[in-house]
C-alpha cells in the first residue's frame, strides 16, 4: 500500500493530485514525518523534495493551522531568489487547502504588511531579524524545513542557523520537528550533527540516484568556435541552453561573444550575483517563458530556481567542486532520464591537459555518485555574531554570560571559557562592554552601529564596498567600488549581458546608457576576491587516478582531444606509476608532482621546514629534497604549523575577523582537519616512491 494513504485526502490531492504516482523519495518521507520524526532527505535535483516534506508536515499540523492565524511551518532557503521561487511553487497546493504562504527576506516582509501566513518562507538572516524583533508570529511554529542544506553545512551561515533554531526552541520551550533537504550531501548524519547535534534522533533518507550522464568534452581554441557551437545548437531550433561560467567577468565575456551573431542577439540572458533582485527575477521569468534562449550564469542558478526545462547544460571551465558540478548538470533534461552536458575547456586555459583530466574526473566521480566527506566543522564566527544579536535585541542591556552560553549548549565544542574569550575580544574592539562588577556584557558604540547599518544579522564575507549601477532610474545591480578608478565618462562596459556606455559616475552611483557596439575597447569590471576550494584535494586526487586509468572514454572526448590526451596519458604513465611521486630538478629547486591539492602541498612544505616554497594544486616546488617517509599521515600531527598554514581572506565575515587570532586560525584549518581525503592523500604520499623525471607536463602539444 502506498504511504500516501497516511495523508488526508485533501492534502494528498493538493500536492500529488496531478501526478500518476509518487516518486520514491516522496513515498519514503511521508511515514516518518507524519509520525513526528525528523528527517534528512538527499535526492536528485527535480525529484520533488519540497513536496516530499511539505505535504506530510502540512498534514501533521493541519489542525493547528486552522486554529491559529500564524505560521505552523518555517521553510528556510539560503537565497532570496530561491525563497521567491518556492513561494510560487507552494502557492497553489496551499491555496487549495485554504492555507496561506508568506515570504520574509530583505526585499519583502509579508508579516510586517499584515499578511498572516501558515507557511513562512525565509532565509537564515531574516529568521535572525524575526528573533531580534521578538516577532510574535514565531510563536505558532511547529516545524522547520531547511532547503539546499549543503550550502549551509560547515559554513558560518549554517552555524548561525543552528544557533537561531536553538534560540527559537528555547523561546517556545518545546522541540521543533525538522527536515533538511539537498541533492548533494556526502554523509547525511554529518548534517544532523552540525545543525542539531548528534544526540538528536533523525531518519536518514538517501535517494540520490545519479541519472546517466551524456557528456561531451572539447577545447574551445577561439571565441568563434564557441559562437559557432551555440549557433548550431539554437538557430532554427526550439532549444534552451544554460551556460555556466566560473566568474562574473567570464559571464559577461561569453554573453558579448554570442551577441556578435544577430540571430542570437535577442536570445541572450545573463544572471549573476552583482545584478539587482529585480533584474535577476526579470531574467528568470523571460528565460523560462522563451521557446529558444541562452542564459549565461554563474553559480546563482545552481539552485533549484524554476527557469523552465533546459535542453542542455554547458560548462565553460571546470567547476571548483564535485557538488557544484552535480548541481549544475542537474539543472538540465529533467524531462528525461539522461543528463546532457557539454564541457568546454576555455580558450584562455593555462593547461588544457589538466583541465581535460579535471573534467574527466568530475564526470567519473558524478557517474559513480561519489562525494567528498567532511566531518562537521568547529566554527566560531557565528558565536560572536549571535552574542551581539542577542544583546542588541534586548536594547543593548547587560546580559549575564550564563544566558549567552545557553545559546550554544547544543554545540559540544562551545564551552564557557571559549564564549568568554570571544566576548572579551569583542569588548576590546569596542563592540561590547563588560559590566563593572557583574559577569555580564552590554552593547558598546560599534555594536549600535552594526545594528543601525543592519550588518548585525549576517555572516557573509566582507568582500569590498560596492557602488550601485543604474539605467535611468532602474537599479541594474552593484559592482565593487574599486572599478571607479578605471571608468571615465563615455567608457564602454558590459553588464547584464549587454553593452553600455558610462553616462554618469560618482560614489553615489554609476548611470549607464545602451551602446550599440559589441566590439571595441571595453572596460571589464573587476570583482576582487579569491578562494581556495575546500574540495581541491579530493578532486585533484581523483585526477591522479584518472591519469593512471587504463582507457580514456572516447565517447566523451572529441577525436582530436582524445588522441592528444591519450598520448599525454601514455607519456605520463611511462614516467611514473600511481604509487610513485614524480619530481624534477631546476635552478629554483625540486618540484614534486603530488596531485594532493593546495592545502596539503603547503602543509608538507611547512612541516618539512622548507625555507622557500611555491605550491599549487598539483605540485610543490621546494629548495631541498623531501623525505616522504617522514611526513606525518595524521592531520592533527601538523598542529605546530597551523599558524603558518592560515590565510586570511575577504571571504571572512565581520564577526570572523573580530575573533581572537587563535580561533581565526583554528577555523581555517577545519578544511585540513575534517576532510577525510587529506589523511588518505598523506598516506599515499608517505608510502610512495619518489622517481626522478626530466619533466612532468600535462599540457597538450
Amino acid at each position: 500500500m502506498s504511504s500516501v494513504a497516511l495523508l488526508n485526502r485533501q492534502v494528498a490531492s493538493a500536492f500529488y493530485g496531478k501526478f500518476p504516482a509518487l516518486r520514491p523519495a516522496q513515498e519514503a518521507a511521508i511515514e516518518p514525518i507524519v509520525t513526528g520524526q525528523n528527517i534528512i532527505l538527499s535526492s536528485g535535483t527535480g525529484s520533488g523534495k519540497t513536496e516530499a516534506v511539505v505535504a506530510p508536515l502540512v498534514n501533521r499540523y493541519l489542525k493547528q493551522a486552522v486554529q491559529v492565524d500564524g505560521p505552523i511551518l518555517l521553510y528556510i532557503a539560503p537565497t532570496k531568489a530561491l525563497v521567491n521561487d518556492l513561494e510560487k511553487r507552494l502557492l497553489l497546493p496551499l491555496d487549495f487547502l485554504g492555507l496561506r504562504v508568506g515570504v520574509r527576506h530583505g526585499d519583502r516582509d509579508d508579516l510586517a504588511s499584515g499578511r498572516h501566513a501558515h507557511v513562512l518562507i525565509t532565509t537564515p538572516e531574516s529568521l535572525d531579524v524575526l528573533l531580534f524583533r521578538k516577532d510574535v508570529n514565531l510563536n505558532s511554529v511547529q516545524a522547520v524545513v531547511i532547503d539546499e542544506v549543503h550550502l549551509l553545512y560547515n559554513t558560518q551561515r549554517g552555524l548561525q542557523l543552528s544557533i537561531l533554531l536553538h534560540r527559537l526552541e528555547q523561546r517556545l520551550d518545546r522541540r521543533l520537528q525538522w527536515a533538511a533537504l539537498s541533492a548533494t550531501i556526502g554523509q547525511l548524519s554529518d548534517v544532523r550533527d552540525f545543525l542539531f547535534g548528534s544526540e538528536v534522533e533523525a531518519v536518514f533518507l538517501n535517494y540520490s540516484v545519479v541519472r546517466p550522464i551524456d557528456a561531451h568534452l572539447r577545447h574551445i581554441a577561439k571565441e568563434k568556435e564557441f559562437l559557432d557551437l551555440i549557433s548550431k545548437l539554437t538557430i532554427g531550433r526550439l532549444t534552451k541552453l544554460l551556460v555556466f561560467a566560473n566568474s562574473r567577468r567570464e559571464c559577461e565575456r561569453l554573453a558579448n561573444i554570442l551577441r556578435h551573431n544577430v540571430d542570437l542577439h535577442s536570445l541572450i540572458f545573463a544572471h549573476y550575483s552583482s545584478l539587482s533582485q529585480e533584474v535577476r527575477v526579470e531574467t528568470e521569468q523571460k528565460f523560462a517563458t522563451a521557446p529558444t534562449a541562452i542564459c549565461v550564469a554563474t553559480s546563482t542558478l545552481e539552485l533549484g530556481i524554476d527557469i523552465g526545462d533546459i535542453d542542455a547544460v554547458i560548462l565553460w571551465g571546470t567547476p571548483h567542486s564535485v557538488e557544484s558540478f552535480l548541481q549544475r548538470i542537474g539543472r538540465g533534461n529533467r524531462r528525461s532520464n539522461k543528463t546532457n552536458v557539454i564541457c568546454l575547456i576555455p580558450d584562455d586555459s593555462k593547461n588544457i591537459g589538466l583541465d581535460a583530466f579535471r573534467f574527466l574526473a568530475l564526470i567519473d566521480t558524478a557517474q559513480k555518485g561519489q562525494l567528498p566527506i567532511r566531518s562537521p566543522y568547529e566554527l566560531f564566527g557565528g558565536i560572536g555574531q549571535q552574542c551581539c544579536s542577542f544583546i542588541a535585541s534586548n536594547d543593548g542591556r547587560f546580559t549575564p554570560v550564563t544566558d549567552l552560553c545557553a545559546l550554544f549548549e547544543h554545540k559540544f565544542y562551545i564551552d564557557r571559557p571559549l564564549v568568554e574569550a570571544i566576548l572579551g575580544e569583542l569588548a576590546a574592539k569596542g563592540y561590547l562592554q563588560p559590566h563593572g562588577f557583574k559577569n555580564q556584557y552590554g552593547a558598546d558604540d560599534k555594536l549600535h552601529s552594526l545594528a543601525d547599518y543592519r550588518m548585525i544579522y549576517g555572516n557573509f564575507g566582507t568582500g569590498s564596498q560596492t557602488v550601485e549601477v543604474y539605467y535611468r532610474s532602474k537599479l541594474l545591480g552593484a559592482i565593487p567600488v574599486v572599478n571607479l578608478v578605471k571608468l571615465r565618462y563615455g567608457s564602454l562596459v558590459r553588464f547584464v549581458g549587454k553593452s553600455w556606455r558610462v553616462n554618469k559616475i560618482s560614489l553615489q552611483g554609476i548611470t549607464l546608457e545602451p551602446a550599440t557596439q559589441t566590439r571595441g575597447n571595453f572596460v571589464d569590471f573587476t570583482y576582487p576576491g579569491s578562494w581556495i576550494s575546500s574540495s581541491d584535494s579530493f578532486l585533484t586526487d581523483r585526477v591522479w587516478n584518472i591519469i593512471h586509468s587504463e582507457i580514456l572514454p572516447s565517447n566523451v572526448l572529441t577525436s582530436d582531444l582524445h588522441g592528444k590526451l591519450t598520448q599525454t596519458q601514455v607519456c605520463l604513465q611511462a614516467l611514473c606509476k600511481i604509487d610513485q611521486i614524480p619530481y624534477s630538478y631546476s635552478l629554483q629547486g625540486v618540484q614534486y608532482f603530488t596531485f594532493a591539492g593546495y592545502l596539503v602541498n603547503k602543509a608538507i612544505a611547512l612541516i618539512t621546514n622548507q625555507s622557500e616554497y611555491t605550491v599549487d594544486n598539483i605540485s610543490l616546488l621546494v629548495t631541498s629534497p623531501i623525505n616522504w617517509e617522514s611526513i606525518p599521515i595524521n592531520p592533527e600531527a601538523y598542529e605546530l604549523i597551523f599558524p603558518l598554514l592560515f590565510e586570511a581572506s575577504s571571504d571572512q565575515s565581520v564577526f570572523q575577523k573580530l575573533l581572537p587570532a587563535n580561533l581565526q586560525m583554528y577555523e581555517f584549518v577545519q578544511d585540513w582537519l575534517k576532510d577525510q581525503t587529506v589523511p588518505k592523500i598523506l598516506t599515499r604520499l608517505s608510502n610512495a616512491t619518489p622517481v626522478k623525471v626530466a619533466s612532468f607536463d600535462l599540457n597538450l602539444r
